[in-house]
């Protein structure tokens, strides 16, 4: 048995993670911590990423939920509802995708409760919608938990709306749904003529990971009631469909880890005294770095014995920098170019073995201290991302030998952006064999469209060959075909794009079905830097799967790297279907301007584009993402133009949730810089789209946001307040 927690170490009573095995929560059927299908006041650690299923007749449930922030829990869901048909002339059961949030109040202390508030399916039509509030406190091995719950968490009836009480007579009417979706209903939040008590207990028993959870459900249920379980094959021995026998339910947690990281839990339980629960989620958390996949070793640099460059005959000018350049490769890097300037050693470098940008600059350094004339006292690493200068570290030679001589190198040694002053003794040797130079690579890549109208899930599995030739550095021609391995495109055949702009993108389905196999991208691509803080790219051809064109984009970054602002524009015409060479009619020109910046709280970055969009529709595209301890992310866009809701249709403007993930956290024994991304869009529509060019920003951000003394540590709000005490800090 566990002991009661004492008010003295507040940290392991609001931390799942210091709890034992057996005290950890867990999801509720809807994917949001808490019993079975009500929710608590308890949220996972910082950086908790969780994907599960769930399934109680006749509701089937898909989600995802992150743990944005400390204080903040978010869960995207996918609710299918056997009972009833997707529209009366689609044979698909229903749908709806919401997206809940659960925002914590207080922590639990000795004498007091944990508290949150939350509002359920608040961006959609509204069909599931619900807020409610929550305490949750924990006495030995038991958790309770209380709330009261307003809209579809108000299905018990329990008592008249408090709200409507206090604020008046139009809080008891809760209002409909939105025809269109999409738009935050949240008008008709805490209203109602009724609020819903709902409770419960859970119990970790002594058994590791196994807990037994008890509650009062309030939901409404009433558009279900009487109803077949499954429309679609309707059991006729079923002649009352779905009946509430009680609202008390029961279920059984069991949840197992499967290394350091992640973790499974299982749910199985009986719920409305009549019917099976059981649940499935895998999780896992992106703040987790785990144990170094690299750590540098102890090293004694070589002692300088090579007179200076000048001074050295031809063989040696041409032997040491290839020496230098041919150790780099070794170590993963591509030399660009060595430099000796009086009594600084340069070398420009590529490399996409470190995910630390720290680990590739002190070993690129190493090599280059191992390699260092007599009269060398600086050592400078210039990193080049897509031919361009993104960042530049220098150390002094002495303190680098001292350093490395104990193991990995303090960060403090190397200084970021020292520009440096090229005298008379300066020698840039080119790596001459490294231009031109042809890459080429075939994997796997998956796509699919969630919630069509015809069928809720489409695929395609297909084979994808990237190739670039390299004419020089910053000069590409860029290549990716896409060859069709799999699909179930055949059925694909309802299609009704809707909105009043061309359908710049709507026509999306037509693309996946006549170009299952087709040119996703074949173009020049030029990038340069005009100056210290000023970068450029440039490209023309088949820009992406839907449009070919030509545009560039002109980008402005400070030193401290904290924001930046840039100019782009793009002349585009839409490709045929078939994505070979041949177009269509439409052509148009779009232009933005966009500001990037680097909150200093809680690692979050934000970006803003305002300008003209593909379908011609002016405005302006909001972006904001959480950068975790692991480098994964996570964020969320939505686009206003002056396309209103009904000019847009279904959906009411556009938006979307993403997130990237470094390959690294897969790999056991190395590193890596590659990034898996994924995006999803509730709906595809016109307005506020832009072509998918790529970013020149995440270019010349990449490598300096893994380097720590450029991101620095962000600021939270217990660091804001942690100056204010009602005790003085002067000794009595």
């Amino acid at each position: 048995m566990i002991s009661s927690y004492s008010l003295a170490d507040d940290r392991i009573l609001n931390d799942p993670y210091y709890y034992s095995g057996n005290m950890e929560y867990s999801a509720n059927a809807f994917g949001g911590i808490g019993l079975i299908q009500m929710p608590s006041a308890r949220f996972s650690k910082e950086g908790e990423f969780t994907f599960g299923i769930s399934r109680d007749d006749p509701y089937r449930r898909i989600y995802a939920t992150a743990q944005v922030f400390p204080f903040l829990e978010a869960t995207l869901k996918y609710t299918e509802g056997t009972y009833k048909l997707y529209r009366p002339t689609i044979r698909q059961t229903w749908k709806d995708k919401g997206i809940d949030l659960k925002i914590k109040l207080l922590d639990e202390r000795k004498y007091l409760p944990a508290l949150a508030i939350g509002i359920a399916d608040f961006g959609g039509t509204g069909a599931y919608s619900g807020e409610y509030l929550v305490a949750s406190k924990r006495l030995n091995n038991f958790d309770f938990t209380a709330g009261l719950g307003w809209g579809r968490l108000a299905g018990s009836e329990s008592i008249d709306n408090p709200v409507g009480d206090i604020l008046g007579e139009k809080w008891f009417r809760r209002g409909g749904h939105f025809s269109l979706g999409g738009k935050l209903n949240l008008g008709n939040s805490f209203s109602g003529p009724y609020a819903g008590i709902f409770g419960g207990v859970e119990y970790f028993t002594p058994i590791e990971g196994l807990s037994i959870k008890l509650e009062y459900d309030s939901n409404d249920y009433s558009d279900a009631e009487g109803k077949s379980l499954n429309v679609l094959f309707p059991d006729p021995d079923d002649s009352e469909g779905f009946v509430i026998d009680t609202r008390f339910n029961a279920a059984l947690h069991y949840g197992f880890t499967m290394g350091k990281r992640d973790k499974v839990d299982l749910n199985l339980g009986f719920v409305h005294g009549n019917t099976l629960y059981a649940g499935f989620n895998v999780h896992s958390n992106l703040n987790y770095e785990g144990a170094p996949k690299f750590v540098s070793p102890k090293e004694i640099l070589n002692k300088p014995t090579v007179k200076p460059y000048h001074q050295l005959n031809e063989g040696w000018q041409e032997y040491l920098p290839n020496l230098i350049m041919w150790q780099l490769r070794n170590e993963g890097f591509i030399a660009h170019k060595v430099i000796f300037n009086d009594d600084e050693l340069i070398a420009e470098v590529s490399q996409g073995r470190f995910k630390n940008t720290l680990h590739a600059v002190e070993t690129a350094s190493r090599v280059l201290g191992n390699n260092s004339p007599t009269n060398i006292r600086k050592i400078t690493v210039v990193n080049i991302d897509r031919g361009i200068e993104t960042i530049r570290t220098t150390t002094l030679r002495k303190d680098l030998v001292e350093q490395v001589r104990d193991g990995p190198a303090d960060p403090s040694i190397f200084i970021v952006n020292e520009m440096p002053e090229y005298g008379e003794n300066t020698y840039e040797i080119e790596n001459d064999p490294l231009y031109p130079n042809f890459y080429w690579t075939i994997k796997p890549h998956a796509s699919g469209t969630l919630q069509h109208q015809q069928k809720f899930y489409f695929y395609q599995l297909e084979a994808l060959f990237q190739a670039e030739y390299a004419i020089k550095k910053g000069l590409y021609v860029n290549a990716i075909v896409g060859i069709d391995i799999d699909n179930n495109f055949d059925e694909y055949t309802y299609h009704v794009p809707d909105g009043e702009l061309y359908y710049v993108r709507q026509n999306r389905r037509l693309y996946l079905t006549e170009g299952e196999s087709g040119i996703r991208q074949l173009d020049i691509e030029y990038t340069t830097k005009f100056h210290e803080n000023v970068y450029g790219r440039f490209h023309a051809g088949l820009l992406e799967w839907m449009y070919g064109g030509v545009g560039g984009e002109v980008l402005y970054v400070p030193d401290s790297y904290r924001w930046a602002v840039g100019v782009e524009t793009h002349w585009l015409k839409q490709r045929d279907w078939d994505q070979k060479f041949s177009f269509q009619d439409f052509e148009t020109t779009t232009a933005f301007v966009n500001f990037h910046y680097r909150l200093p709280f809680y690692d979050l970055s934000m970006q803003a584009s305002v300008g003209k969009f593909l379908g011609t529709d002016k405005g302006v595209s909001f972006q904001m993402q959480k950068r975790f301890k692991s480098g994964a992310k996570v964020g969320a866009s939505i686009q206003l133009t002056d396309c209103d809701a009904r000019c847009v249709g279904e959906g009411s403007f556009n938006k979307a949730i993403f997130f990237s993930l470094p390959m690294d956290l897969f790999y056991r024994n190395r590193t890596t810089r590659e990034i898996t991304h994924y995006g999803w869009s509730p709906l595809t529509k016109n307005a506020g789209q832009k072509a998918a060019t790529g970013s020149l920003y995440e270019v010349v951000n990449s490598a300096p946001e893994n380097l720590e003394t450029v991101r620095g540590k962000p600021w939270n709000i217990s660091k804001i307040f942690s100056g204010f005490s009602r005790k003085s800090k002067q000794s009595s």
